[in-house]
């Protein structure tokens, strides 16, 4: 059985969460572009599943994938979330649809336009409570500014863009790409990453092809392989320490950002590098009006895994502020009682922490 828990329950902000049709429906949701790109999951139980069960206690936690209760429509989800005692959720793509969307194939464009065009419809039915993340494609700084005025015309309250590549090929700190850090900054904005969005950080394929390393699958087991589980963080915190050092959130102290369904047992102790890398850098210390742990309280949210001991990580390192709640429904990961697990693990520091973690730390992302 799920936990409810009382003190926060219809207050709780959700950081983490998926719109997921049925691949078979891509076409009449999204488009025919992002349709083709789904076919090759067509009758995968994961992927397109249509047998919704009744929302109860039991299904809106247990039943994963496309059927799951409020999986693929704006009633549907309200419902879910009214049931799990969630006000606003923020929400990502399925990244099969994520990475055709930021390819540089000749349907790359139309497939990010489909998919924004329902973001933006999501948002406005939601009525301020549905967060879902519009996607910006980085391939050049010019096509991803003028997605962004797009879609922020059109009501998007987030966006998603890939960690694993250099924005427009420059470094994320390079004068070049500071016009669409200070478009989202002036909008208010989030820029989140994602698992995922690490894809190309690495120079080769080739780590992860080995029995005990590779991925299994979302019927057997262990989509999210153990290499994976131990490198994902990578990327991102090479994306931060060049927006950290690179003086980005120096020049937009509006800027937001979220590092969702990455774990966050690697945060305190980068942090604490960062820290000591600052101490022996003069340029930096010269630079920053702000350490790299005043930044992270002020700019940045991460969402820890149900599994993983998030209290442990505040008592040795503090940022209590940094941590927050998320499901990541409807997938696996996100476990059966997330609320029960990650309550347990933060109630011992009392009742402000559960406050913070589970309503007051998200709405740095998700402002009223």
């Amino acid at each position: 059985m799920s936990t409810a828990l009382a003190e926060v329950h219809g207050r709780i902000n959700d950081l983490d969460s998926h719109l997921q049709v049925a691949v078979s429906k891509w076409g009449e949701v999204f488009g025919e572009h992002t349709a083709r790109v789904g076919a090759i999951f067509f009758g995968n139980k994961f992927f397109d599943d249509t047998e919704e069960p009744a929302r109860d206690l039991t299904s809106i936690w247990q039943k994963k994938g496309s059927a799951a209760p409020g999986a693929s429509t704006v009633e549907g989800r309200l419902a879910t979330m009214d049931m799990m005692g969630i006000d606003r959720q923020l929400i990502f793509p399925q990244v099969v649809l994520a990475i055709p969307a930021w390819s540089d194939a000749p349907n790359a464009g139309a497939v990010l336009r489909e998919y924004n065009d329902a973001v933006l419809h999501w948002t406005k039915a939601g009525k301020g409570r549905l967060r879902p993340t519009a996607l910006l494609n980085m391939t050049t700084i010019e096509g991803a500014i003028a997605e962004a005025e797009r879609v922020i015309a059109g009501g998007a309250r987030a966006v998603f863009i890939q960690d694993g590549v250099a924005p427009g090929g420059f470094s994320p700190a390079a004068p070049e790409v500071d016009p669409l850090w200070s478009l989202l900054a002036k909008a208010r904005v989030p820029v989140t990453f994602h698992i995922g969005g690490q894809q190309g950080f690495f120079g080769s394929d080739v780590w992860q092809n080995a029995e005990l390393l590779k991925p299994g699958s979302f019927s057997t087991g262990e989509p999210v392989g153990p290499h994976m589980l131990a490198t994902m963080h990578l990327s991102v915190q090479n994306y931060l320490t060049c927006m950290i050092f690179g003086g980005v959130f120096e020049r937009h102290p509006e800027l937001r950002v979220g590092v969702i369904e990455l774990g966050a047992t690697w945060v305190g102790p980068f942090v604490d590098f960062l820290e000591h890398r600052m101490d022996i850098s003069g340029r930096i210390r010269s630079a920053l009006s702000r350490r790299p742990t005043e930044i992270f309280i002020d700019q940045i949210r991460v969402t820890p895994f149900f599994f993983e001991k998030t209290a442990r990580q505040i008592e040795r390192y503090g940022m209590p502020e940094i941590y927050a709640f998320s499901t990541d429904f409807p997938h696996p990961e996100g476990g059966t009682d997330p609320i029960g697990a990650m309550a347990a693990d933060i109630a011992p520091l009392g009742n402000e922490a559960v406050e913070g973690f589970f309503v007051g730390n998200a709405e740095l992302l998700l402002p009223a």
